[in-house]
């Protein structure tokens, strides 16, 4: 299942992947979409939203999508 994660910080690929360690190791990183600073992330399994936010922990999450967020794209106008 595929999931895009926004944090409330900017965060790297391998402070996440830190976060993670060998206990998450069902959770892969994809890849942060610089169009929305999101991160596209898999899971083998369904995971709640809880669940996910416990598994990035320190780094807190503002807001868990199940599709690419289209309406926090920004332009320039």
């Amino acid at each position: 299942m595929e999931r895009f994660i926004e944090f409330e910080e900017v965060v790297s690929v391998h402070q996440l992947e830190e976060a993670l360690g060998a206990a998450h190791s069902d959770i892969m990183i994809l890849r942060i979409s610089k169009l929305t600073g999101t991160v596209k992330i898999k899971t083998g399994k369904r995971m709640s939203k809880s669940a996910l936010r416990r598994a990035f922990l320190p780094h807190k999450i503002k807001k868990i999508y199940a599709d690419f967020p289209y309406q926090n794209v920004k332009t320039d106008s």
